[in-house]
């Protein structure tokens, strides 16, 4: 059996379909280009990640205290330029994931600033974390999963 097609419905189905297609492509147009992201306090770096390397400011992971809180720590993304920024649009915000919520915790936004977080630290161990940049219900960047070593202050 042969079925035909009309010409009107074609065009409008593909033209649908095209538009549909297409409109990621068009938001993706206004996507920052991020390969990295850095993680600082009072402008200095505790970690950063540029593509696949990462550099922690001491040591291989970030410390935080057993039963206590890192200052408050403002995240920046890394464009293909090497340029940190924080996106402008409201679309954008800041996600994460923790590898052990027995260890760490996160306090986000810190002062009403989407861009910063506190970690908190809820017994000794190690853990990871690991932020996104999320717009429109996914995640435009995901970052390496950075150590995190929760340490016992009182010398026990």
């Amino acid at each position: 059996m042969t079925r035909k097609i009309s010409l009107p419905i074609l065009f409008f189905t593909l033209a649908g379909s095209l538009l549909f297609l297409g409109s990621c492509s068009d938001d993706h147009e206004h996507h920052h280009s991020v390969i990295g992201v850095v993680l600082a306090i009072d402008g200095n770096m505790v970690v950063a990640q540029e593509a696949g390397t990462v550099t922690y400011a001491t040591g291989d992971a970030i410390s935080v205290p057993a039963e206590g809180s890192t200052e408050t720590i403002t995240v920046r993304f890394l464009d293909d330029d090497g340029h940190s920024f924080h996106p402008d649009s409201n679309e954008y915000s800041l996600g994460y994931t923790i590898g052990n919520t027995n260890v760490l915790s996160v306090t986000t936004p810190v002062d009403n600033d989407r861009w910063s977080l506190q970690l908190n630290g809820l017994e000794p161990g190690s853990t990871t974390l690991q932020l996104d940049l999320m717009h429109g219900g996914h995640s435009d960047f995901t970052s390496v999963a950075f150590q995190v070593d929760v340490e016992d202050q009182s010398g026990n």
